[in-house]
């Protein structure tokens, strides 16, 4: 209760702050930088234009192992190879495939992101007796959707988990909202807030709710730091969570 409190409490002041005329941010700001096409935890319905690639690192506190992956732009889609910051992806692939843009109303001034997803992780880890210690597959199928009102942006993304192995075998649905504001654009930087929540049917997994902020440094330096983590164990680190994101 105290989780779905604070993300609620948290969720009001980024909306507030994006639709409020005390924001610093314009919405053309962020044209002047090149995020990457995710949240802190999870994927936005946009996709890398073809052959913009990145690299990334995270590490974090108490449980959160040090990990990075790659992010490739290709003709109409992207593809991640990264490590897993959840229980049970060690590593994994991913697919984003742009679909075309949704409008709700014949404007078209604030149009759907949308891309499908596809993704694939295996992990077979065998000991010096060549006895299996690990065994963990997993496939994940969804989409995901995005869109920019005022100075906020906002993604919604369902999606459905089969996983098999030792660390987790259940088939589970999962829905990751993200909210997210420019605050301040500085000459450091543009500084962002943002709340997160991916919410799960898996049996024993709590939902996750994060609050964090992004620092777009320059035009290829991303850098995210998430200082409270709720799930099922509540996380409040300085800096927390940190995912480095470099456009190369």
């Amino acid at each position: 209760m105290r989780a779905h409190i604070a993300f609620i409490s948290a969720t009001a002041v980024v909306a507030s702050l994006g639709f409020s005329h005390i924001s610093h941010a314009q919405e053309n700001v962020r044209a002047n930088y090149n995020e990457p096409t995710r949240g802190f935890y999870i994927e936005h319905g946009t996709v890398a234009d073809n052959r913009e690639a990145s690299i990334e690192l995270h590490s974090g506190s108490d449980n959160i192992d040090a990990g990075g992956g790659v992010r490739l732009g290709l003709p109409g889609a992207e593809l991640i190879l990264n490590s897993g910051l959840n229980s049970y992806d060690e590593n994994q692939v991913m697919l984003k495939y742009a679909m075309p843009d949704l409008t709700l109303d014949e404007s078209g001034a604030h149009p759907f992101r949308w891309s499908v997803i596809g993704a694939f992780s295996h992990t077979d880890l065998e000991n010096e007796q060549g006895q299996t210690v690990l065994d963990q597959s997993n496939l994940k199928l969804g989409a995901a959707f995005t869109v920019d009102a005022d100075a906020g942006t906002f993604t919604i993304a369902p999606r459905f988990v089969y996983a098999d192995g030792d660390q987790k075998d259940d088939n589970f649905l999962e829905l990751d909202v993200g909210a997210y504001v420019g605050i301040i654009d500085t000459q450091a930087g543009l500084f962002s807030a943002g709340v997160e929540a991916l919410m799960t049917t898996a049996d024993n997994t709590d939902n996750t709710y994060t609050l964090g902020v992004r620092w777009a440094y320059d035009q290829k330096l991303n850098v995210d730091i998430v200082p409270v983590v709720y799930s099922n164990d509540e996380l409040f680190g300085v800096p927390g969570l940190v995912r480095v994101n470099y456009q190369l």
